[in-house]
């Protein structure tokens, strides 16, 4: 039986800034005569578009889990709880640590999920200046698909309509890291896995966060980034990227 105590969260703060257009998909019930084809997520009550935790959490789970090489071959998240013989749980498993799993009990015991990811909404300061000199929250893109004869728009496919957060926005950002001691190891492997995250967030950095990434939409760049734990803060705004992501050994980025 696994025993397991809460030591404490720590708490990561920072910014993310958009370097091209972000597109993160709201789906349409109704179809619009003129209207968008691709709309962003906006917040119900302001309209504002914002980046919800799901996405950014997701996204860092799928880079992470091809650094760390846990990759299930029927496409599943690696801790899906289903039939691949070829799959293993490990309660000191970085991936299950800090995402979590939907995996039975008996399958893994090594706690909850340590990672929070709060939605992201767009920083008031950024807003403010934004609105005062007429902005735009949004851009209209218009796609086409190239005819592969005549190497231009082909004539039989209309355009679409992608909406996106403009580059320059800015969102605040907020992480909560819960720390558990598991089997008496004075949450050693949870600090691990804390390090191996914020590492994570330079491979987000180097890839795309939301739709279409492939075609330039979604290059962020984190700022201001602080870790909060007992109280202390430290500055990561230039420690948490690293050259080369090393799934066996843990950066020494912040000492919880």
């Amino acid at each position: 039986m696994t025993d397991i105590a809460y030591l404490g969260r720590a708490v990561v703060t920072g910014r993310i800034e958009l370097l091209s257009g972000l597109h993160i998909g709201a789906g349409k019930d109704v179809i619009e005569i003129g209207g968008l084809d691709n709309p962003v997520v906006k917040h119900p009550h302001t309209d504002h578009p914002y980046i919800p935790g799901s996405s950014l959490k997701g996204r860092l789970r799928f880079l992470m889990e091809w650094a760390f090489n846990k990759i299930r071959r029927d496409g599943q998240p690696w801790g899906f709880d289903g039939n691949d013989p070829f799959q293993q749980f490990e309660n000191d498993d970085p991936i299950l640590r800090i995402f979590g799993t939907p995996a039975k009990k008996d399958l893994w015991s090594a706690g909850p999920t340590r990672l929070i990811v709060r939605d992201a909404f767009l920083n008031e300061t950024w807003l403010k200046e934004a609105l005062a000199k007429g902005f735009p929250l949004t851009e209209e893109k218009t796609e086409v698909v190239i005819d592969r004869i005549a190497g231009k728009a082909h004539e039989r496919v209309g355009p679409r309509q992608m909406e996106r957060v403009p580059a320059g926005a800015v969102f605040d950002m907020e992480l909560v890291f819960r720390v558990f001691e598991v089997n008496g190891d004075r949450g050693r492997r949870d600090k691990e896995c804390f390090n191996w995250l914020l590492a994570g967030l330079s491979l987000l950095e180097q890839d795309a966060l939301g739709g279409s990434g492939s075609r330039g939409y979604g290059r962020i760049r984190f700022r201001d980034l602080q870790v909060v734990w007992e109280g202390q803060r430290c500055d990561i705004d230039n420690r948490f990227r690293v050259e080369r992501f090393d799934p066996q050994t843990a950066p020494a980025i912040v000492e919880l």
